[in-house]
Protein backbone atom coordinates (compact mmCIF):
# COMPACT_ATOMS: atom_id res chain seq x y z
CA UNK A 1 0.00 0.00 0.00
CA UNK A 2 1.34 3.33 -1.21
CA UNK A 3 0.69 6.87 0.50
CA UNK A 4 -2.55 7.18 2.23
CA UNK A 5 -2.82 10.53 0.03
CA UNK A 6 -3.08 8.17 -3.29
CA UNK A 7 -6.03 6.07 -2.02
CA UNK A 8 -8.39 7.76 -3.61
CA UNK A 9 -6.70 7.55 -6.25
CA UNK A 10 -5.79 4.17 -6.96
CA UNK A 11 -9.73 2.84 -5.79
CA UNK A 12 -10.60 4.90 -9.28
CA UNK A 13 -8.29 2.81 -10.67
CA UNK A 14 -8.02 -0.37 -9.96
CA UNK A 15 -11.22 -0.86 -7.78
CA UNK A 16 -9.71 -1.85 -4.74
CA UNK A 17 -6.69 -0.88 -2.53
CA UNK A 18 -5.71 -2.74 0.44
CA UNK A 19 -4.80 -0.78 3.60
CA UNK A 20 -2.51 -2.94 6.26
CA UNK A 21 -2.94 -2.55 10.23
CA UNK A 22 -5.45 -0.71 10.90
CA UNK A 23 -7.75 -2.65 13.29
CA UNK A 24 -6.58 -4.11 16.62
CA UNK A 25 -7.98 -7.90 16.78
CA UNK A 26 -8.22 -7.31 20.51
CA UNK A 27 -9.77 -4.23 20.97
CA UNK A 28 -11.57 -3.92 17.78
CA UNK A 29 -12.64 -7.33 16.52
CA UNK A 30 -12.54 -9.96 19.40
CA UNK A 31 -15.25 -8.53 21.43
CA UNK A 32 -17.71 -8.88 18.25
CA UNK A 33 -16.55 -12.28 18.10
CA UNK A 34 -17.59 -13.13 21.65
CA UNK A 35 -20.73 -11.18 20.88
CA UNK A 36 -21.46 -13.75 18.18
CA UNK A 37 -20.68 -16.95 20.49
CA UNK A 38 -23.51 -15.27 23.14
CA UNK A 39 -26.22 -15.30 20.05
CA UNK A 40 -25.02 -19.36 19.99
CA UNK A 41 -25.04 -19.57 23.61
CA UNK A 42 -28.54 -18.53 23.02
CA UNK A 43 -29.46 -20.31 20.22
CA UNK A 44 -28.32 -23.60 22.04
CA UNK A 45 -30.52 -22.79 25.40
CA UNK A 46 -33.70 -22.85 23.04
CA UNK A 47 -33.00 -25.28 20.07
CA UNK A 48 -30.40 -27.82 21.77
CA UNK A 49 -31.89 -31.23 23.12
CA UNK A 50 -31.86 -30.57 27.19
CA UNK A 51 -29.23 -33.34 27.67
CA UNK A 52 -26.55 -31.87 25.30
CA UNK A 53 -27.26 -27.93 26.20
CA UNK A 54 -24.38 -28.00 29.03
CA UNK A 55 -21.63 -29.89 27.50
CA UNK A 56 -22.29 -27.49 24.10
CA UNK A 57 -22.36 -24.26 25.93
CA UNK A 58 -18.63 -25.15 26.65
CA UNK A 59 -17.58 -25.46 22.96
CA UNK A 60 -15.01 -22.96 21.67
CA UNK A 61 -15.91 -20.40 19.16
CA UNK A 62 -15.37 -22.63 16.50
CA UNK A 63 -16.80 -26.07 17.92
CA UNK A 64 -19.70 -24.30 19.54
CA UNK A 65 -21.02 -22.60 15.65
CA UNK A 66 -20.21 -26.16 13.91
CA UNK A 67 -22.76 -27.38 16.40
CA UNK A 68 -25.44 -24.56 16.03
CA UNK A 69 -25.38 -25.04 12.55
CA UNK A 70 -26.44 -28.84 12.66
CA UNK A 71 -29.66 -28.02 14.70
CA UNK A 72 -31.75 -27.08 11.40
CA UNK A 73 -32.37 -23.24 12.56
CA UNK A 74 -34.20 -21.79 9.88
CA UNK A 75 -32.29 -18.91 7.96
CA UNK A 76 -29.44 -19.21 11.06
CA UNK A 77 -27.42 -16.96 8.80
CA UNK A 78 -29.54 -14.07 10.06
CA UNK A 79 -28.84 -14.37 13.49
CA UNK A 80 -25.38 -13.48 13.22
CA UNK A 81 -26.03 -10.42 10.02
CA UNK A 82 -26.13 -6.91 10.93
CA UNK A 83 -29.09 -5.93 9.02
CA UNK A 84 -32.74 -6.51 8.92
CA UNK A 85 -33.92 -10.07 6.66
CA UNK A 86 -34.67 -9.17 3.10
CA UNK A 87 -37.93 -10.58 2.97
CA UNK A 88 -40.68 -11.62 5.68
CA UNK A 89 -39.58 -8.84 7.97
CA UNK A 90 -41.74 -9.64 11.65
CA UNK A 91 -42.25 -8.19 14.72
CA UNK A 92 -39.73 -10.85 16.47
CA UNK A 93 -37.15 -10.53 13.34
CA UNK A 94 -33.42 -10.99 14.55
CA UNK A 95 -30.06 -9.43 13.05
CA UNK A 96 -26.80 -9.00 14.77
CA UNK A 97 -27.14 -5.16 16.59
CA UNK A 98 -24.31 -5.26 19.24
CA UNK A 99 -22.69 -2.83 21.24
CA UNK A 100 -19.35 -3.74 19.55
CA UNK A 101 -20.71 -3.78 16.34
CA UNK A 102 -21.56 -0.09 16.59
CA UNK A 103 -17.97 0.63 17.41
CA UNK A 104 -17.02 -0.66 14.62
CA UNK A 105 -18.63 1.09 12.46
CA UNK A 106 -17.88 4.60 13.96
CA UNK A 107 -14.55 2.99 14.62
CA UNK A 108 -12.38 6.49 14.07
CA UNK A 109 -9.66 4.85 12.44
CA UNK A 110 -12.24 3.10 9.81
CA UNK A 111 -13.33 6.72 8.86
CA UNK A 112 -10.32 8.57 8.87
CA UNK A 113 -9.72 6.30 5.71
CA UNK A 114 -13.13 6.47 4.41
CA UNK A 115 -12.82 10.19 4.43
CA UNK A 116 -9.87 10.79 2.29
CA UNK A 117 -12.33 8.65 -0.08
CA UNK A 118 -15.74 10.29 0.58
CA UNK A 119 -14.89 14.00 2.21
CA UNK A 120 -15.82 14.91 5.70
CA UNK A 121 -19.30 14.57 5.35
CA UNK A 122 -19.95 10.65 5.99
CA UNK A 123 -23.04 8.39 6.76
CA UNK A 124 -23.10 4.69 7.65
CA UNK A 125 -24.71 2.52 5.14
CA UNK A 126 -27.46 0.33 5.79
CA UNK A 127 -26.07 -2.31 3.52
CA UNK A 128 -23.71 -4.08 5.84
CA UNK A 129 -23.02 -7.87 6.92
CA UNK A 130 -21.39 -9.86 9.22
CA UNK A 131 -20.30 -13.20 8.02
CA UNK A 132 -19.20 -17.01 9.25
CA UNK A 133 -18.17 -18.99 6.87
CA UNK A 134 -17.47 -22.91 8.22
CA UNK A 135 -14.57 -25.17 5.56
CA UNK A 136 -17.27 -26.14 2.54
CA UNK A 137 -17.25 -29.19 3.49
CA UNK A 138 -19.05 -28.88 6.48
CA UNK A 139 -22.02 -26.78 4.84
CA UNK A 140 -25.18 -28.14 3.56
CA UNK A 141 -25.71 -28.80 0.17
CA UNK A 142 -28.09 -25.62 0.09
CA UNK A 143 -25.23 -23.51 1.77
CA UNK A 144 -22.04 -24.14 -0.88
CA UNK A 145 -23.63 -20.91 -2.75
CA UNK A 146 -25.21 -18.72 -0.05
CA UNK A 147 -23.22 -15.73 -0.23
CA UNK A 148 -23.63 -15.12 3.60
CA UNK A 149 -21.97 -19.13 4.69
CA UNK A 150 -20.83 -20.33 1.63
CA UNK A 151 -19.31 -18.65 -1.91
CA UNK A 152 -20.30 -15.44 -3.24
CA UNK A 153 -20.76 -14.91 -7.01
CA UNK A 154 -19.31 -12.23 -9.28
CA UNK A 155 -21.23 -9.22 -8.45
CA UNK A 156 -20.62 -4.95 -8.00
CA UNK A 157 -22.10 -3.86 -4.71
CA UNK A 158 -24.21 -0.60 -6.64
CA UNK A 159 -25.96 -3.45 -8.05
CA UNK A 160 -27.95 -4.00 -4.50
CA UNK A 161 -29.13 -0.87 -4.48
CA UNK A 162 -32.32 1.07 -5.45
CA UNK A 163 -32.62 2.27 -8.88
CA UNK A 164 -32.26 5.56 -7.44
CA UNK A 165 -29.38 4.71 -5.35
CA UNK A 166 -27.56 2.62 -8.34
CA UNK A 167 -27.42 6.19 -9.79
CA UNK A 168 -26.67 8.44 -7.99
CA UNK A 169 -25.34 6.67 -4.40
CA UNK A 170 -21.22 7.80 -3.69
CA UNK A 171 -20.59 4.46 -1.62
CA UNK A 172 -17.43 2.68 -0.59
CA UNK A 173 -17.64 -0.76 0.76
CA UNK A 174 -15.14 -1.54 3.78
CA UNK A 175 -14.29 -5.22 4.01
CA UNK A 176 -13.20 -6.30 7.44
CA UNK A 177 -11.25 -9.88 8.16
CA UNK A 178 -11.46 -11.00 11.47
CA UNK A 179 -8.93 -14.15 10.74
CA UNK A 180 -6.72 -14.11 8.16
CA UNK A 181 -7.78 -14.38 4.71
CA UNK A 182 -6.22 -16.49 2.18
CA UNK A 183 -6.72 -18.58 -1.52
CA UNK A 184 -7.48 -21.42 0.63
CA UNK A 185 -9.70 -20.05 3.18
CA UNK A 186 -12.17 -18.52 0.42
CA UNK A 187 -10.69 -15.01 0.24
CA UNK A 188 -12.37 -12.37 -1.97
CA UNK A 189 -11.23 -12.15 -5.93
CA UNK A 190 -11.43 -9.18 -8.35
CA UNK A 191 -10.37 -8.21 -11.81
CA UNK A 192 -8.46 -5.21 -11.82
CA UNK A 193 -9.81 -2.11 -13.88
CA UNK A 194 -12.37 -3.48 -14.60
CA UNK A 195 -14.89 -0.87 -12.28
CA UNK A 196 -14.13 2.08 -15.19
CA UNK A 197 -16.96 0.14 -17.29
CA UNK A 198 -19.07 1.14 -14.85
CA UNK A 199 -22.34 -0.34 -13.31
CA UNK A 200 -23.25 -4.09 -15.70
CA UNK A 201 -26.36 -5.61 -16.25
CA UNK A 202 -26.98 -8.48 -13.65
CA UNK A 203 -29.41 -11.11 -13.06
CA UNK A 204 -30.81 -12.91 -10.24
CA UNK A 205 -28.39 -16.12 -8.97
CA UNK A 206 -29.21 -18.47 -6.68
CA UNK A 207 -31.50 -18.01 -3.84
CA UNK A 208 -32.21 -14.48 -5.68
CA UNK A 209 -28.96 -13.82 -5.15
CA UNK A 210 -27.69 -10.59 -7.00
CA UNK A 211 -25.18 -12.09 -10.01
CA UNK A 212 -23.24 -10.33 -13.15
CA UNK A 213 -24.87 -11.09 -16.00
CA UNK A 214 -22.55 -13.94 -18.32
CA UNK A 215 -19.70 -13.33 -15.10
CA UNK A 216 -18.33 -16.64 -16.76
CA UNK A 217 -16.38 -14.26 -19.03
CA UNK A 218 -14.19 -13.00 -16.39
CA UNK A 219 -12.73 -16.48 -15.74
CA UNK A 220 -10.38 -16.01 -18.57
CA UNK A 221 -8.72 -12.70 -17.31
CA UNK A 222 -6.26 -12.89 -14.62
CA UNK A 223 -7.96 -12.83 -11.38
CA UNK A 224 -6.53 -10.38 -8.12
CA UNK A 225 -6.80 -12.44 -5.00
CA UNK A 226 -7.49 -10.11 -2.22
CA UNK A 227 -6.00 -11.87 0.94
CA UNK A 228 -5.38 -9.55 4.04
CA UNK A 229 -4.00 -10.47 7.54
CA UNK A 230 -6.16 -9.34 10.48
CA UNK A 231 -5.77 -5.79 11.45
CA UNK A 232 -5.92 -4.88 7.60
CA UNK A 233 -9.07 -3.53 5.64
CA UNK A 234 -10.05 -3.71 1.98
CA UNK A 235 -11.89 -0.97 -0.05
CA UNK A 236 -14.17 -1.58 -2.84
CA UNK A 237 -15.06 0.48 -5.62
CA UNK A 238 -19.28 0.49 -6.13
CA UNK A 239 -18.28 -0.63 -9.21
CA UNK A 240 -15.36 -3.11 -8.77
CA UNK A 241 -16.29 -6.88 -9.69
CA UNK A 242 -16.04 -9.26 -7.27
CA UNK A 243 -16.70 -12.58 -5.44
CA UNK A 244 -15.70 -14.82 -3.00
CA UNK A 245 -14.00 -18.53 -3.10
CA UNK A 246 -14.34 -21.62 -1.85
CA UNK A 247 -13.21 -21.79 1.80
CA UNK A 248 -11.05 -25.34 1.52
CA UNK A 249 -9.65 -25.02 4.40
CA UNK A 250 -10.32 -26.45 7.87
CA UNK A 251 -10.93 -23.40 9.81
CA UNK A 252 -13.12 -20.34 9.65
CA UNK A 253 -13.06 -17.38 7.66
CA UNK A 254 -15.48 -14.56 9.51
CA UNK A 255 -15.64 -11.18 8.52
CA UNK A 256 -17.77 -8.14 8.09
CA UNK A 257 -18.37 -5.59 4.84
CA UNK A 258 -19.56 -2.48 5.96
CA UNK A 259 -20.56 0.68 3.73
CA UNK A 260 -20.29 4.43 3.65
CA UNK A 261 -21.43 7.04 1.29
CA UNK A 262 -21.10 10.67 0.88
CA UNK A 263 -23.46 12.83 2.51
CA UNK A 264 -25.98 14.24 0.05
CA UNK A 265 -26.13 11.03 -2.10
CA UNK A 266 -29.10 8.21 -1.45
CA UNK A 267 -28.31 5.12 0.29
CA UNK A 268 -30.30 3.09 -1.84
CA UNK A 269 -32.18 1.25 0.89
CA UNK A 270 -35.01 3.10 2.69
CA UNK A 271 -36.13 2.99 4.95
CA UNK A 272 -33.37 1.34 6.43
CA UNK A 273 -30.83 3.56 8.96
CA UNK A 274 -28.45 6.10 7.13
CA UNK A 275 -26.82 8.14 9.35
CA UNK A 276 -24.08 11.05 9.69
CA UNK A 277 -20.89 9.20 10.96
CA UNK A 278 -18.68 12.42 10.38
CA UNK A 279 -19.56 15.87 10.07
CA UNK A 280 -17.69 19.30 9.96
CA UNK A 281 -21.22 20.39 11.26
CA UNK A 282 -21.60 18.76 14.83
CA UNK A 283 -25.27 19.30 14.43
CA UNK A 284 -25.51 16.74 11.41
CA UNK A 285 -24.87 13.81 14.04
CA UNK A 286 -27.59 12.70 15.28
CA UNK A 287 -26.77 9.38 16.69
CA UNK A 288 -24.32 9.41 19.22
CA UNK A 289 -24.71 5.72 20.79
CA UNK A 290 -25.39 2.50 20.50
CA UNK A 291 -28.79 2.68 22.24
CA UNK A 292 -29.74 5.63 19.95
CA UNK A 293 -28.58 3.17 16.76
CA UNK A 294 -30.95 0.55 17.94
CA UNK A 295 -33.91 2.49 18.44
CA UNK A 296 -33.36 3.52 14.82
CA UNK A 297 -33.15 -0.15 13.04
CA UNK A 298 -36.59 -1.09 15.36
CA UNK A 299 -37.82 2.10 13.75
CA UNK A 300 -37.14 1.12 10.58
CA UNK A 301 -38.02 -2.63 11.53
CA UNK A 302 -41.70 -1.34 12.26
CA UNK A 303 -41.90 0.53 8.82
CA UNK A 304 -41.03 -2.55 6.67
CA UNK A 305 -43.13 -5.02 9.20
CA UNK A 306 -46.51 -4.04 7.05
CA UNK A 307 -44.83 -4.51 3.24
CA UNK A 308 -43.25 -7.72 4.57
CA UNK A 309 -39.37 -6.67 3.65
CA UNK A 310 -37.21 -4.80 4.30
CA UNK A 311 -35.21 -4.16 0.52
CA UNK A 312 -35.66 -5.84 -3.00
CA UNK A 313 -32.64 -5.81 -5.71
CA UNK A 314 -33.79 -3.59 -8.90
CA UNK A 315 -31.95 -5.50 -10.93
CA UNK A 316 -29.52 -3.24 -13.00
CA UNK A 317 -31.05 -4.63 -16.46
CA UNK A 318 -30.37 -1.62 -18.84
CA UNK A 319 -32.31 -1.76 -22.45
CA UNK A 320 -30.68 -2.87 -25.83
CA UNK A 321 -27.86 -5.09 -23.72
CA UNK A 322 -25.46 -1.90 -24.08
CA UNK A 323 -24.35 -2.87 -20.12
CA UNK A 324 -23.93 -6.28 -20.72
CA UNK A 325 -20.66 -7.84 -19.87
CA UNK A 326 -19.98 -10.12 -23.05
CA UNK A 327 -20.72 -6.57 -25.38
CA UNK A 328 -18.49 -4.10 -22.92
CA UNK A 329 -15.67 -6.87 -23.32
CA UNK A 330 -15.37 -6.86 -27.45
CA UNK A 331 -15.38 -3.61 -28.19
Amino acid sequence: MKSNSKIKEILKRDGFVKVKNILNFNKDLKPIMKDMEFVMDCLIQKFAPKIYKNRALNYDFRKKYTYVSKLNIYDLDQYFNTRLPRDHVKKDSDYFASHSLWNLITNKKILDVVEKILGSEILSSPVQNTRIKQPEKKLPKGSVHDGLSGRTPWHQDAAVLSTHGQKFCDMVTVWIPFTKTTKNNGCMITVKEINKMGLLNHISGYKGQVEIKNSKLLDKFKPIYLQADVGDIILLHKHSIHCSLPNKSNNFRISADLRYNRAGTPSGRKPLPNFYVRSKNKKNIKIHNYKQWVALWEKAKNKCIPRKYAFKYPLPTFKHNNRDLSNLLTK
